[in-house]
Parts: C-alpha cells; structure tokens; sequence
C-alpha cells in the first residue's frame, strides 16, 4: 500500500471522531473506554445486536500505537467474523511462511496464513467498522468512574468536566492499569513483559515474517516483520517470568540484534531506522489478573492479562476478548442486571491459543540457550514435532505438546 493510500486511509476518521465536551450528558447502554482492538470489537459487536455504544478514547485518531504489527490466524478469524477481512488483506502485507531461529541460529520454517499491518491502520478499520454500526466515537479522557445507587456506571470526563451514564462500562485500555486499578479490577499491576520497536525503511527483499530467539534476550524474541513496501516492524520483546530476575536492558538487546543478527545487518546495510525506538509492557495471565468484574465494570483485553505467555502476541487475544465481553454484557443488558457480569472468568476460559497452565509447567524450558538450540533440532528431524509445533503457531496446540519431557521422548520415535 502506498503512502497516499494509507493517509487517505487515515483521514476518513478524523471528522467523525467527537469532542467528548461537545456531546450533552446522557444515558447509554454501554460505555467503553480505550478503543483499541478489545475496545473496537466489543463496540462492534455490541452496537450490531442493537445497543447504544459510546466508544472513548484519550488520543485523537489516527495514532500511533506500539506493537509488532502481526495479525496471527486467531486474529483473521475475528476479522472475517466482522467483516473486515477484505479491507485488511488489500490494505496490509501478507506473508506465508514465519522462519523462526534459535540462539545458535538452527532455522525452522513453518508455512502460515500472517498478515501485518500498522496498528494506526488496523484501529482505523476497526473504528470505521464500529461508526458503520452505530457507535459514536469520541475523544475523551476518562478520570472518575463511580456506581451509582441504581447499579449504573457513572463516567466522568477530563475534558468539560462531561458526565455520562450507562447500564455498564467496560475498561479496554491496554497496559494503562490507573482505572482498572481505581475500580478495583485489577489487583495485580505487575506487568509479564516489555517489548520495544522502532520501523526500518530498507530496499531489503524479505516475504516471510522473522523470530529470533537470541541468547542475551532468552526468555523471548526479537523481529523482523516486513509492513509495507520497503517498510519494516523490527524490535525485542522478554517475558518476566519473576521479581528476582536480572534486569535486562531492551534497548541494548535490540541494539545487539540489529548489529549481530546476519538478516538484522543486511537489512540495515540496505537502508536506516526511519522511528524512534518505543516501548510497552504486555500483561499476560488473566486467571492472576484480579476479578476483571466489579459492579457495572468489566475489564477486557490487555487490561486483564489476556496476551499470550508464550508468544506476546496480544491483537488476535484481545479482539477475541472483546467477542466474549460483547456476548456477557448484551445477555446482562436482556435480563437487566449486571450481577452476571462476574461469570466473566468463564466466558474467557474459551479464549483460544493461551494455555497459561501449560505455560507455567513448561516455561523453564524457555530459559536455557542449548535446550532452545535442542528443541530446534529436533523439530527439524520429527515430522511428529514438526507438525505439532506449527499447530502452536496457529494457536491450534497446547505449546506443553512440544516443550516438556513427553514432548522429547515423541520426538525420539515420531
């Protein structure tokens, strides 16, 4: 997609996107906050069963977001769900295989169906989807959220110090944890992750998305995704697996992997950094997050911990959240009372690809540089390991499959 097409793009939602001051206070059925993909497609999907959806966010659209642009299988699902699917494979980049290496470089290549594409872009689409709908979209910084007597959430807005009311209010606001905290859902801030990236410009051929599992940055990954023509997503990201762990600086590890990393060097060789280096944190785990229902409230996406421990990725498990949020609070909003919104944990238990139990007993294997390095071996050499370690990819397998004893032992004779 070219540079006109994308800012073209972008505009069409500037003029539709309202002050939050210039609205008069008034009631609605469901009020969210944060419209990134958890917050989008819950509005979506609310609004398209017939309910008045005020959707906020407190940056003017289109903006930047940091992320690693990547759009997984569970996240194309979603978007073929909402009708989306065919604006974002004509807008974005698709790429048919992922080449995955490990810290002595061992290469596995796995065939897929990815597709990457700017986050200002993708939340654009997702925000023209939910306008289709009938949401109004405003810019506003949410400051206070009170119950009132009558079990309705109470909104208040920084800008005109505005106030609005709704039957629920649903927190999608990512790793920014002020809200959830001041309502009390989220009761463990500590974040699983970080991750940093910046966008590369470089005449460098590349079809095929790149993972990296270096030594200095084990446990996690550092990328080279190609976007746009020319354009590429590169950055590190580590998981924090405890409080005890050594600091590990990302901007250091980035600058090592772009100065050491063969396909790293020979992109820069063709090219420059075209961004700044930014950074964000990821929340994974929402069976610790806290009790993500309070009241009128309920937390959904990041917010909640709802990003893979394995992989980081947190796009396709947020829109995913944002279904299943959609379909809780629409049955609350039938029967008119909000107390069934702490069956929420149940309704997450569906989300696809996560496997946190699975994680917590198979994440040492994640730690050690030579049993990455084995694990790439052998995946090579079984087709057995082969095939269940690219159902992992897809989100089809539980990653214990692979990285554990048993795991080993199949791979051995399979």
């Amino acid at each position: 997609m070219g540079k006109h097409a994308a800012s073209t793009l972008m505009g069409m939602v500037e003029n539709v996107q309202l002050p939050v001051e210039s609205l008069q206070a008034q009631n609605w059925d469901v009020i969210i906050v944060g419209a990134g993909p958890a917050g989008s497609v819950a509005a979506i999907e609310l609004a398209g069963m017939g309910h008045r959806v005020l959707l906020a966010d407190r940056e003017w659209f289109p903006r930047d977001k940091v992320c690693g642009d990547g759009l997984t299988p569970g996240a194309i699902r979603i978007l073929r769900r909402l009708g989306l699917y065919d604006a974002v494979s004509q807008t974005g980049r698709h790429c048919s295989q992922m080449s995955v290496f490990s810290p002595a470089h061992v290469r596995v290549d796995v065939p897929g169906d990815y597709i990457t594409l700017r986050r200002e872009i993708l939340d654009q689409l997702m925000v023209r989807k939910a306008l289709a709908e009938g949401v109004t979209f405003v810019r506003g910084t949410a400051d206070i959220l009170e119950s009132q007597a009558d079990s309705k959430a109470r909104v208040h807005f920084v800008e005109g110090r505005t106030v609005h009311t709704a039957q629920c209010c649903l927190l999608a606001t990512g790793g920014r944890l002020a809200l959830g905290q001041r309502t009390g859902l989220v009761t463990h801030p500590v974040a699983s992750g970080a991750a940093v990236r910046c966008y590369i410009r470089s005449r460098m051929s590349l079809d095929r998305l790149i993972v990296a599992c270096e030594r200095n940055i084990l446990p996690g990954y550092a990328w080279i995704f190609p976007v746009e023509k020319d354009l590429f997503n590169v950055g590190c990201g580590r998981f924090m697996y405890g409080r005890n762990e050594k600091h590990v600086s990302l901007r250091k590890v980035f600058a090592s992997f772009i100065d050491e990393f063969p396909l790293a060097q020979e992109l820069l060789s063709q090219g420059a950094i075209e961004t700044p280096l930014k950074g964000g944190v990821l929340r994974s785990g929402w069976q610790q997050a806290g009790p993500m229902a309070r009241g009128p409230f309920l937390g959904l996406g990041e917010m909640v911990g709802t990003t893979s421990p394995y992989t980081g990725e947190g796009i396709g498990k947020a829109m995913q959240s944002g279904v299943l949020s959609a379909r809780l609070v629409h049955r609350c909003l039938l029967k008119g009372e909000m107390s069934a919104l702490q069956r929420y944990p149940e309704y997450l238990q569906q989300l696809g690809g996560l496997h946190y139990e699975g994680f917590k007993r198979t994440r040492r294997w994640f730690l050690q540089p030579w049993l990455v390095d084995f694990f790439a071996h052998r995946i090579n050499r079984s087709p057995y390991l082969y095939e269940t370690f690219k159902g992992i990819l897809q989100e089809k397998n539980d990653p214990a499959q692979v990285f554990s004893c048993r795991g080993v032992w199949c791979s051995l004779w399979r």
